[in-house]
């Protein structure tokens, strides 16, 4: 998928009917695409908003059954590496995903419904 198609397939928080993913985009996501957090800065909100949770940055494909619940990757420039990032967006143990388009966000969360998110800036 290229950037113009990601742009007409993404949303804003206008578009969310999750609660927990629309508060998380407005706190933390959009600033960060909007250029206000830097990587680091990201990875310590997550760390903040979820304090239960493990951040992992991942680079290739990982073995998913090793994750343990409760944690949440981070995978830089999902669409240069389409076959990777479906095959782990797609595998049961990934509850949710979020995709930046530069960067995906994969939940292991048993409490909640498996989802996926298209996300772009708010003007």
């Amino acid at each position: 998928m290229n950037r113009l198609q990601f742009y007409f397939k993404a949303q804003t928080a206008h578009g969310l009917h999750s609660p927990s993913i629309y508060s998380l985009y407005c706190e933390v996501l959009n600033p960060y695409l909007k250029g206000q957090l830097s990587n680091s800065q990201l990875k310590e909100a997550l760390a903040n908003r979820y304090s239960d949770c493990t951040i992992m940055e991942i680079q290739s494909y990982e073995d998913l059954a090793k994750i343990p619940q409760n944690t949440i990757l981070l995978f830089e420039k999902p669409h240069s590496q389409e076959k990777i990032w479906n095959a782990l967006h797609s595998n049961e143990s990934v509850i949710q995903t979020v995709d930046l388009f530069d960067l995906g966000l994969l939940f292991f969360k048993p409490i909640c419904p498996k989802q996926h998110f298209y996300l772009r800036k708010m003007t």
